[in-house]
């Protein structure tokens, strides 16, 4: 015989659990299977000294035993707080440093309500899909669905990610290049890279790259992502129309490098959201092929794609479609005007005679078929128009680059790696990369020839004297009095200016504007300084220059003007450049002004498609993304250089742009009406359902003042201090704190001291150097598993006093509820108090307590000892209404499960008839070929190993989605317990 039984509670040297299996031994003694709070199986002799059988709650409560009051408090208030976000609540609406949207809330609702977490989020530029999915991440990390994140960006977007879900979400997430992926593999090398950290950035370009150094045997980043051996419970892709596949003319499927990322990451992912403001470039296949990496089984060709079939696959709102609770938009208008600047005559003949010499060359660069030497043209005749200094400042570089012998035959290998994204896709390039990449082409000469090069250093020279002897150019004149003419009717007003280059700015605020304050953002700026500047523009300066190495990440609608002083040649970046202002919060028509050259080809070109685009957007219902989409396959470098190479009139270069616009703008009205998604939000009809969602989120069972009394008391519990180091009006004791945390949390993520911290969020969003003490910081989740550990916080069982004899004497017994999936996953959980009086009566309304009593008074209590003696029956009681709750709560998801599980399998069986089919006909087709006396034995053997690759395919889809639809309610978890004794005041 033995003294333990299964399910008792032991502990031992080095852990404790519970007994889940006795095995007798052949010698009379008993081996007992031990399932340890860490998760894992021990075997321990029955004999050993060290093992000790653990009090129950229930044994505890029989025994009219209970625990310091303070003790059971934070236990109960740990639990509370555990469990508060995981049942339909957000805990990203408290514990981040924003002011959330509410239809970024929905947006996250639906998606964490999905079966899958995999969605195609289009919303328009502006509406915020990075905090979306930063909402997606932080619920499902909160929900303990989600340990490993992985983000793939753009390059020059992975350090704004970093610093958005840092700032605003206090995420710190590690981003993987070539030089941490190296000091990765040589602290670990036989690890798998992606395995070493959990939250991870990289950009799409170095998670493609198939060899990292030809002369090592590492294992290749892609290859290292697509053997990969733990999946990432959550990946997203930013940017993600750059993942291309197309089919190509035998109907098979071509893949881009990006476009393996994208199926290495979509295969070993559980949530998956994909993000782009551009989801369907006008390419059918593509779009069908992108929308395969989040279900492949939904559609088997793009021809079955319409918006009905892309529900709960696609979120996409338009600004159009946005309205507020009493019915307006959301968003206000646009209204665009150009400010055409006529040249003086020295400006024309410097334009003209530069315009000249640049045509020269890049005539000479094509016929020489030197592509570097064509792209430093471009670049002269860019910086041309926008501003005469930067032009000036151009030609000094390339006399001084020819003096020195500086003029390479060659570019550096690195520079050559980046010319054909420069070329095509130069929104992928970083700022250092692309100031790189133009700075080494200034160098770049078409011949080696030293008289034709002393000739051009000649000529370059003159076009440098003519261009200093300009002091201010009429746009900078035209410029001043606009800017004026503003802040003279507005002293208040704010202008933002865009230039395309950092010289054009420094231009202007020396030249131009040196007795204004001004704040300015471009490319080299740090993040701290990025920031500062921006409070600037906000709160002091009334103008801003910004080039568009800075449009990334400023969200600026606190003003409504903006001058794009230059206008850069890719339409994506006016769309940016546009929507910093318009933007959710934007109060005012946004209005913009665009400066340019009269009578200069290129300038005329851009005004064009931009006053075209504008009327586009305007018939199709859009106010952005229109311009690159217009422009998809137009390569506009190239066709107004060729205008200007050719001596094209500009009538005729306008006339055929125009003609390729209208094109371009029947093909996106087609794909807008007959295969893209639009969701309409109205908080004024039915979307209005989400204000409840954020009303329980923000004001439900969790406030800000419940997780600093927890902190507080468990300070003053433990050792802690806390100390006001800012007096306010707001508490008593002020809103920012110093706190010294209590040695028994100290650990990797919890600081011993935190010198400025606060509960607040309102102090959080406007002071983001302060830390934000919410509830999924790392010290408020090591306190509250502290709590939860029994062991060193004991408070399982207490005495409480009620304020009313009405339903007293009775015991409190609190349930952790939930249920778990087919696929084992623990679904959802929630706390729930069930009351028991001493008629077995079973309640959910938890009576109201004065106090709690100390251990030693509740020990002799008279109504304890009677609730002690049928500790049993209540708790059977209420047990059996326990599972009733938890079948109820399990029952709602189990059909929710069912429907969308329903939606899969008519999917996926749709998908495989018609596969199964198309490749049985082929066979037959095959076979009837080898009849006539064809040589068909290897299409016939693919044939059949398709047709049996399918066939098994389908039997492990339809099987998986068979386990999964279960839902199975958990055993109903008694965390705590309270006998409840009547207050001797209400009794006399």
């Amino acid at each position: 015989m033995t003294d333990f039984e299964v399910g008792d509670h032991v502990k031992f040297a080095g852990g404790r659990g519970e007994i889940t299996k006795i095995e007798e031994r052949p010698n009379g003694g008993h081996l007992l299977h031990v399932y340890t709070s860490e998760g894992q199986l021990r075997k321990l002799p029955s004999g050993l000294p060290h093992i000790e059988k653990l009090d129950s709650l229930l044994d505890r409560l029989a025994a009219g035993q209970s625990d310091a009051p303070l003790h059971y408090d934070l236990r109960e208030r740990a639990i509370r707080l555990d469990l508060a976000y995981k049942y339909d609540r957000f805990l990203s609406l408290t514990s981040n440093r924003i002011e959330i949207e509410p239809y970024q809330v929905q947006a996250a609702y639906e998606i964490l309500n999905s079966y899958d977490h995999r969605y195609l989020i289009g919303d328009e530029v502006g509406l915020g899909k990075t905090i979306e999915a930063g909402i997606v991440i932080e619920e499902l990390i909160a929900r303990d669905r989600a340990d490993r994140v992985l983000i793939v960006a753009p390059a020059p977007l992975t350090v704004q990610w970093q610093e958005e879900l840092r700032e605003k979400f206090d995420r710190n997430f590690v981003i993987y290049d070539r030089e941490t992926v190296r000091t990765h593999r040589k602290s670990h090398p036989n690890q798998n890279v992606w395995k070493q950290e959990d939250l991870i950035i990289t950009s799409i370009d170095f998670a493609k790259q198939t060899t990292d150094d030809p002369e090592s045997d590492a294992v290749s980043v892609l290859d290292a992502l697509d053997n990969l051996d733990e999946e990432w419970d959550v990946a997203v892709f930013d940017e993600a129309h750059h993942l291309t596949a197309r089919r190509s003319s035998d109907d098979s499927m071509e893949r881009t490098q990006r476009y393996m990322v994208g199926e290495a990451v979509a295969e070993n992912s559980d949530a998956l959201l994909l993000l782009t403001g551009t989801p369907h470039k006008g390419k059918s296949d593509q779009f069908y092929f992108l929308t395969s990496l989040l279900d492949p089984y939904r559609f088997s060709h793009e021809s079955q794609i319409n918006p009905d079939a892309l529900e709960n696959l696609m979120i996409r709102r338009l600004k159009d479609g946005m309205y507020e609770t009493d019915g307006t938009r959301m968003f206000p208008e646009k209204n665009i005007e150009a400010l055409p600047v006529k040249m003086t005559r020295e400006e024309r003949k410097l334009y003209d005679d530069v315009t000249e010499y640049i045509r020269e060359y890049y005539n000479l660069a094509q016929q020489e078929e030197n592509q570097a030497a064509g792209f430093t043209m471009v670049i002269y005749q860019k910086r041309l128009v926008s501003s005469i200094y930067a032009i000036r400042k151009s030609l000094e570089n390339r006399m001084r680059a020819i003096q020195n012998d500086a003029v390479a035959e060659s570019l550096p290998d690195d520079v050559q790696d980046l010319i054909p994204r420069y070329s095509t896709e130069p929104e992928t390039l970083t700022d250092a990369e692309r100031a790189r990449v133009e700075e080494a082409l200034e160098t770049v000469t078409i011949t080696l020839n030293r008289s034709k090069i002393q000739q051009e250093l000649d000529r370059v020279k003159q076009l440098w004297q003519q261009a200093k002897n300009i002091e201010t150019d009429s746009k900078a004149r035209l410029l001043r009095q606009f800017v004026d003419r503003i802040l003279s009717d507005d002293p208040d007003e704010k202008i933002l200016i865009f230039t395309e280059y950092t010289d054009t700015l420094e231009y202007l605020r020396d030249e131009v504007f040196p007795e204004h304050d001004i704040a300015q953002v471009y490319g080299d700026l740090d993040q701290d300084r990025r920031r500062e500047e921006m409070e600037k523009f906000e709160q002091e300066a009334n103008l801003m220059l910004a080039t568009d190495a800075a449009q990334e990440g400023l969200n600026l609608q606190f003003a409504h003007i903006m001058v794009n002083y230059d206008l850069p040649w890719n339409p994506i970046r006016i769309d940016q450049r546009m929507g910093r202002l318009h933007r959710y919060g934007q109060e005012h028509t946004v209005e913009i002004r665009n400066l340019f050259f009269a009578n200069t080809r290129e300038s005329e070109i851009l005004n064009l498609l931009i006053e075209k685009t504008n009327q586009i957007e305007s018939d199709l219902g859009m106010r952005s993304d229109v311009l690159g989409r217009v422009l998809e396959d137009v390569d506009l470098d190239k066709t107004i250089m060729a205008a200007i190479a050719e001596g094209q009139p500009t009538e005729e270069v306008v006339a055929d742009v125009e003609a390729t616009i209208e094109e371009r703008k029947e093909a996106i009205q087609t794909v807008e009406d007959d295969f893209l998604i639009r969701d309409r939000f109205d908080l004024s009809g039915e979307d209005d359902e989400i204000l409840d969602v954020i009303e329980r989120s923000q004001h439900g069972e969790v406030s800000e003042n419940d997780i600093e009394t927890l902190v507080r008391v468990f300070f003053d519990e433990f050792g802690g201090l806390i100390t006001g180091v800012r007096p306010g009006p707001a508490r008593t004791d002020g809103d920012v704190f110093q706190l010294d945390v209590p040695d028994v949390l100290n650990g990797s993520h919890v600081h011993r001291r935190y010198e400025r911290a606060t509960f607040t969020k309102e102090i959080a969003i406007v002071e983001d150097d302060i830390e934000f003490i919410s509830l999924d910081h790392p010290l408020v989740q090591s306190l509250i598993e502290f709590c939860l550990d029994s062991e060193r916080v004991q408070g399982q069982v207490a005495t409480k006093v009620a304020a009313s004899a009405d339903r007293a004497p009775g015991i409190l017994f609190n349930y952790r509820l939930g249920y778990v999936s087919g696929a084992g996953d623990v679904v959802t959980e929630k706390f729930v108090p069930l009351y028991a009086t001493l008629d077995e009566s079973i309640m959910t309304e938890v009576p109201e307590f004065v106090e709690t009593m100390p251990p030693e008074d509740a020990a002799s209590h008279p109504d304890c000892e009677q609730l002690a003696a049928v500790v049993d029956d209540l708790h059977q009681a209420a047990e059996m209404e326990a599972w009733t709750q938890v079948e109820s709560f399990a029952q709602e998801a189990r059909c929710e499960r069912e429907r969308e599980i329903e939606i899969k399998r008519e999917h996926a069986e749709r998908y495989f008839a018609e596969q199964i089919e198309e490749w049985e006909e082929r066979l037959e087709t095959y076979q009837q070929r080898a009849e006539q006396g064809r040589d068909m034995s290897a299409p016939i053997g693919n044939a059949k190993q398709k047709l049996e690759s399918l066939r098994r395919e389908r039997e492990a889809e339809l099987a998986q989605l068979d386990e999964e639809q279960h839902v199975t309610p958990e055993e109903p978890d008694l965390v705590t317990a309270a006998f409840v004794v009547p207050s001797p005041q209400v009794g006399n």
